[in-house]
């Protein structure tokens, strides 16, 4: 954003008084709450500005010293002053906290200054009190070190021609679509080209996995083979390169030799053995890497129905959480929703296996009167944001390979849910979301 724009935000922000909070709702974009609006700012490098909507997805929860002390310094904070530097793109936000003590002051520069944006919390004798990027002497001459004064940009010649914006929460709310549409478009391209890679692996592997009749008559020839052996065993010779051996049915067999007879009559049964539990494997193999297939498959459906990029990285992220080794697996797949874990059954395996781990106040989900994937909610008992349920209802849609229509999603606390066979239940005291799959 330019100098103005900014300059026109700050206009609209300081008529108000009380920050009720101010968080980090994804790496480089924080949350200010001034309790009747609700204010992003987005400190990536390069692509900074403010932005403001209906409702932002939070991927997970941030602890680091930065966010505790936001918390600290920023909750239930009066409002001293809003500024814009006069001289450059940087928004201070000053605050005071009262309490039973004292009275703190403290202050919030956000920077907007390209490659080098940055949030930095200042206390009440203007040093550092934590930032959301330390800087130090090697990057820059500009250092930005806890406990050290901050010293002051760079001159900035400022280009651009003063503006006037006359509703400047429809301005951010607009400034929030163009880069939720910039960048999630991106994003669903290069994600969408990595699943099909990945789908075109497997079917590779699929078909070169064989045939199981064929291996079956594989075997069976082999073992005709060594049963032809043992039939003419002391007729034949010890290291002979080959044999020519007629069955009953008059069918002739070339056999190649392995040293001596016994030998080869071993090798050939063990060959049979070998191949007929091959083909009896085959078939386990192939249904595994074809549902495989068809999760990654409803994985890029519901990347497709993302409607903001929040919501696409938290299908796809861009670092996955380490997760434990036992959860791992090929029956389930794992989503963070502020911070909640969320579990996604990929086939009736996976079903019957969330059934069987979830705790009694976690919330489950499934489409009503339909055979669909079983979602359930890790609440940890805490109270869980409408949309997050939203979101859980429309992976429940979306995983469980339905076609485009208006489905309606139950879900209740694992502790109403009763299973009758395998992934089969029944449910009580639930509520409903309707969810279009477009």
């Amino acid at each position: 954003m330019n100098y103005y724009e900014l300059s026109e935000c700050v206009r609209f922000l300081q008529s108000f008084k009380h920050i009720s909070s101010i968080s980090r709702a994804e790496d480089n974009i924080l949350k200010i709450d001034f309790q009747t609006f609700i204010l992003y700012a987005n400190m990536k490098r390069g692509a900074s500005s403010l932005f403001t909507c209906s409702y932002f997805y939070a991927s997970k929860r941030y602890c680091a010293p930065f966010d505790i002390l936001l918390a600290k310094r920023f909750t239930n904070a009066v409002i001293s002053a809003i500024e814009i530097s006069p001289n450059d793109r940087v928004i201070i936000i000053k605050v005071l906290q009262k309490n039973s003590y004292k009275t703190t002051a403290s202050s919030l520069r956000l920077e907007f200054t390209g490659k080098h944006a940055n949030a930095i919390i200042l206390d009440e004798n203007e040093t550092v009190a934590e930032a959301l990027r330390h800087i130090d002497e090697n990057i820059s001459h500009r250092t930005v070190k806890r406990g050290e004064k901050l010293l002051p940009l760079p001159p900035f010649t400022i280009k651009e021609q003063p503006i006037t914006i006359d509703n400047v929460e429809a301005f951010l709310y607009a400034s929030y679509e163009k880069m939720q549409h910039r960048e999630l478009e991106s994003f669903k391209t290069i994600k969408k080209a990595f699943l099909n890679k990945k789908i075109d692996r497997l079917q590779k592997t699929v078909d070169a996995l064989g045939d199981e009749n064929d291996l079956q008559k594989t075997a069976l020839h082999e073992s005709k083979k060594a049963e032809l052996l043992m039939t003419y065993r002391y007729n034949l010779k010890d290291y002979a390169k080959e044999c020519e051996l007629t069955d009953a049915d008059g069918q002739d067999y070339r056999i190649a030799l392995d040293g001596k007879v016994q030998e080869t009559i071993d090798n050939l049964f063990s060959r049979a053995k070998k191949l007929k539990q091959r083909a009896k494997s085959l078939h386990k193999e192939r249904q595994n890497l074809t549902e495989k297939i068809d999760f990654i498959k409803r994985l890029a459906d519901a990347l497709a129905e993302a409607k903001s990029k929040e919501e696409a990285e938290i299908l796809l992220p861009k670092r996955k959480a380490a997760v434990k080794k036992e959860e791992a697996s090929d029956a389930f797949c794992t989503f963070f929703v502020e911070g909640y874990k969320v579990i996604v059954g990929k086939n009736e395996r996976g079903n019957e296996q969330i059934l069987k781990s979830a705790k009694k106040n976690d919330i489950w989900f499934h489409v009503k009167n339909i055979a669909s994937a079983h979602v359930l909610l890790k609440t940890d008992k805490n109270s869980v944001s409408a949309k997050a349920f939203e979101f859980c209802a429309r992976l429940c849609v979306n995983f469980s390979g339905l076609n485009a229509g208006v489905y309606e999603v139950d879900y209740t606390p694992r502790r109403n849910v009763k299973i009758i066979n395998g992934a089969h239940v029944t449910y009580t005291d639930f509520k409903t979301i309707s969810i279009l799959k477009s």
